[in-house]
């Protein structure tokens, strides 16, 4: 079964307590941007990773698909 954007997601998110600070940073703008996507309705939370990333790239890539 493959992941759901809010699962990956919220994986991300968990993960980041054990990093250095730049690297929660960096997870933070990341994860930030995914979320930017989904409001603007680019992709949805409940698609599969893999489909949400093909939808990024039609729009241009995760920027612009945030943007």
């Amino acid at each position: 079964m493959a992941e759901k954007v809010r699962d990956y997601l919220r994986k991300l998110e968990e993960s980041k307590e054990k990093r250095p600070e730049q690297i929660r940073d960096a997870i933070d703008i990341y994860v930030g941007l995914w979320k930017n996507a989904a409001e603007k309705g680019v992709i949805s939370m409940e698609d599969d990773v893999e489909e949400a990333l093909q939808k990024i790239e039609e729009a241009g890539g995760l920027y612009s698909a945030a943007g």
